[in-house]
């Protein structure tokens, strides 16, 4: 019963997680440290973290901004991602390269590119939005010319000033 009344008073406190934004072949694309929030028991919502079928609130960044579940890829408990440094990290058995997420990529749901970025002299990673799609869709569009519009019929009427 203890366990039960624990769990009950502790529903408000969030579970202490990593925000993954994407993953890819090799390159784990971090957000940062964050809490899964939300009114389920506590245990409900770890069991569902680790399916990876949590869905609710997510606090994250310094600024403690409330975004929700579906603008990322993964939301592992703080355990199971482990930094070897800025620019590594254990995950699943599988040593990734790490690309940190910038807060105004948080909510782009679209592909990310990692690019590196020197900071203080080191080399660390920094994912930003992948626009190739769409630049390339805007070259195509601005270089084929619309054709002449059909007329369909109508004729300007000659002024008549008389």
């Amino acid at each position: 019963m203890l366990e039960w009344l624990q769990d009950r008073l502790s529903r408000q406190q969030g579970i202490a997680i990593w925000v993954v934004k994407q993953f890819d072949d090799t390159t784990l694309h971090l957000c940062g440290k964050g809490m899964a929030e939300g009114t389920e028991r506590m245990s409900r919502r770890r069991r569902a973290l680790a399916r990876g079928t949590f869905v609710g609130p997510v606090r994250i960044g310094e600024h403690h901004e409330v975004l929700h579940s579906d603008l990322f890829a993964r939301l592992p408990l703080r355990s199971e991602i482990h930094l070897i440094d800025e620019s590594e990290a254990d995950y699943a058995g599988r040593r990734y390269h790490v690309s940190w997420v910038p807060e105004r990529c948080w909510r782009f749901q679209g592909p990310l590119i990692s690019q590196p970025q020197r900071n203080d002299g080191k080399l660390r990673f920094v994912s930003h939005e992948d626009v190739a799609a769409i630049r390339e869709k805007t070259a195509a569009q601005n270089a084929s010319t619309t054709p002449p519009r059909q007329s369909d019929g109508w004729t300007l009427a000659e002024r008549d000033d008389d």
